[in-house]
């Protein structure tokens, strides 16, 4: 691989950057991790102009929405992103491809149960609505720049923080909880593996096909809340009592969701199959505590 090859991996220090980082590496790509205040469009372009990459992967968002109020939600993960688009058109060469993480969560309450990115977008919250707009605007370049945008569905691994569902529930289990208190457990969802998702995102990279639409990154499966408890119970032998709160029970949950990831693997046809995610448990119950920063 031409060393030139130089990857801008904004978001280096999330939960997926963790994984993505050394995928990147491990496929001899030179990686940097400067980290910027994307929402400052000055700084975003001199730390372009520095860095001169060949490909740009953006992982630098607010994923939780409880994180920050809504105006910071937009400033992050929409207007931060025109600021990364603006600054790859001031260099003399433009970047190779820019990967752009939205999320499954634009689809909103789609009214099926398989997703296929012709699925119409209809957001429900500030997330959402700030990935869709985001997609929007990268629209707008796509005469410019070479731009994929991906659509992750859930997703999760070792050393994801405990403040999200699936490794909430695995550390309970590590702890030998007696109870959990959880919302709807009667909800199904796709759920991958973050090491899939890394080796996803690397093989995009290097892919000569052209892509002007977004791709599901998806198991293409469905598992529900109950299930991972199940399989849980009888990888740990140990049994927890469940207590519904009704503060964790949402009114716009979906029963049952999954996506499709036929453009994906028409665009990767080599791309290893989603892992077992009965694999990713096991794995996740093997790590010392997941208290990672996301």
């Amino acid at each position: 691989m031409d060393q030139a090859d130089k990857v801008w991996l904004l978001g280096a220090d999330s939960f997926t950057g963790h994984y993505l980082l050394q995928a990147l590496k491990d496929a001899n790509y030179e990686v940097d991790t400067t980290a910027v205040d994307i929402t400052d469009a000055q700084q975003v372009e001199q730390a372009m102009l520095a860095i001169q990459p060949s490909y740009i992967i953006n992982l630098a968002a607010i994923s939780f929405v409880p994180d920050g109020d809504s105006a910071n939600i937009y400033a992050v993960n929409t207007i931060g992103v025109q600021h990364i688009l603006d600054a790859s058109l001031e260099l003399a060469i433009a970047p190779k491809k820019i990967i752009l993480v939205s999320s499954s969560t634009v689809y909103g309450q789609a009214g099926q149960e398989d997703i296929t990115e012709d699925t119409l977008a209809s957001p429900v919250n500030h997330y959402g609505c700030s990935k869709w707009a985001m997609e929007q605007i990268a629209n707008t370049y796509a005469d410019q720049l070479n731009i994929v945008i991906t659509r992750p569905f859930n997703y999760t691994g070792q050393n994801q923080e405990a403040k999200f569902l699936v490794p909430k529930i695995v550390q309970h289990f590590q702890q030998s909880a007696a109870i959990i208190e959880l919302g709807n457990i009667d909800i199904w969802r796709d759920f991958s593996d973050v090491r899939w998702v890394a080796n996803a995102y690397v093989q995009l990279l290097k892919t000569d096909k052209k892509n002007h639409s977004p791709v599901n990154l998806c198991s293409g499966k469905l598992t529900s809340i109950r299930e991972i408890i199940s399989r849980l119970e009888q990888l740990t032998g140990h049994i927890i009592d469940i207590k519904v709160n009704p503060d964790f029970v949402r009114a716009s949950d979906i029963k049952r969701q999954k996506g499709d990831n036929g453009r994906l693997y028409e665009l990767l046809p080599t791309l290893d199959a989603p892992i077992d995610f009965e694999h990713t448990l096991q794995w996740m119950l093997e790590s010392p505590q997941n208290d990672m920063a996301e």
